[in-house]
């Protein structure tokens, strides 16, 4: 297993963060991989702090597309080995983060999956907190449905086997930050690869720091997007019969009910938990994206000239 890995970092305008994730990954101990970064920006500034780092590892991907899980796909579909890593720009990784990964593959060679632990970037001002953490310090191995934000964690510290995307496609494009469902895409692809029966795995070696401090005024609209998503990535696998998701959906209806999701209030989250019951109808019915493979990335970095015509080939059709 080890070997070249790929790094994969989606942005979207916030360039001071997003420069310093990519100093962190770039400063890793492991130094065998390269970088893509996918920039769905709506102006300059990220280019111009991408253009200032001198590494040939970094490959720099500018799109007009919108949405996470778009980004994710472009970066897939241009990774040039057998190995993904994800991360998000409001993340800092250890200096060990990419090695502790590629450790735990080769720790189990039937991985297809790991998941790394998250902590809080710096100390919490009164009355702040951050979303998104897993703290566990036990390891698990899963080979079938569970909760994956319970028991593995989420897009801010994930891998996979690229065997993975294309035996069960990419992330659906109508899910995620940016699309109007607000939530659900790795959710929906790590349920679907547990249904396959694919073995995924937590560890707490793999580390990286999140800096996404909240005040309680900010939350409940992360929230409801939170119960959008999930209510209709687990509709859709309760209606393919998979216990794990109704158990899971009744839960959640159950933490709805009794606002304990902290969503505002128990009458602001009905809408959401409604509108994605009835939405889970849809997503039992999508097709997610094929992975593409004949696409060519040019090595080290895309220029600010060439980068929108293989754009096109990246990008795909955007259904899903």
């Amino acid at each position: 297993m080890s070997g070249r890995v790929s790094v994969l970092l989606c942005t979207r305008n916030r360039p001071e963060k997003a420069k310093r994730c990519i100093a962190s990954i770039l400063a890793n101990s492991y130094r065998d991989f390269e970088l893509i970064v996918v920039d769905q920006s709506t102006d300059d500034r990220t280019r111009d702090a991408v253009d200032g780092i001198d590494d040939s590892r970094l490959v720099y991907i500018r799109t007009t597309t919108v949405g996470l899980s778009r980004s994710r796909n472009i970066a897939v579909r241009a990774s040039r080995t057998e190995t993904i890593l994800f991360t998000d720009d409001d993340c800092i990784c250890d200096a060990d983060w990419i090695g502790a990964v590629v450790a735990e593959y080769d720790r189990d060679p039937l991985l297809m999956g790991v998941f790394g632990k998250v902590v809080a970037y710096g100390t919490a001002a009164p009355g702040m907190f951050c979303p998104c953490l897993i703290e566990r310090d036990e390891r698990q191995v899963v080979d079938r449905p569970v909760t994956p934000y319970d028991v593995l964690g989420a897009g801010n510290n994930m891998s996979f086997r690229k065997e993975v995307f294309r035996r069960i496609g990419l992330f659906i494009e109508t899910l995620g930050a940016g699309t109007w469902m607000k939530s659900g895409e790795d959710t929906e692809f790590v349920y679907r690869a547990l249904h396959n029966r694919m073995r995924f795995a937590y560890a707490p070696g793999p580390l990286v720091e999140h800096d996404n401090w909240l005040s309680r005024a900010q939350y409940p609209a992360l929230a409801r997007g939170y119960i959008l998503g999930a209510t209709a990535v687990l509709t859709a696998f309760a209606l393919r019969g998979i216990g794990s998701a109704r158990r899971d959906l009744a839960r959640n209806t159950r933490n709805v009910l009794t606002n304990k999701l902290g969503a505002g209030g128990v009458a602001p989250a009905l809408g959401p938990l409604t509108l994605g019951c009835l939405m889970g109808v849809r997503y039992l019915l999508a097709s997610p994206p094929r992975l593409q493979e004949l696409v060519q990335v040019r090595p080290q970095r895309l220029s600010r000239d060439v980068a929108a015509a293989p754009l096109r080939d990246l990008v795909g059709d955007g259904r899903g």
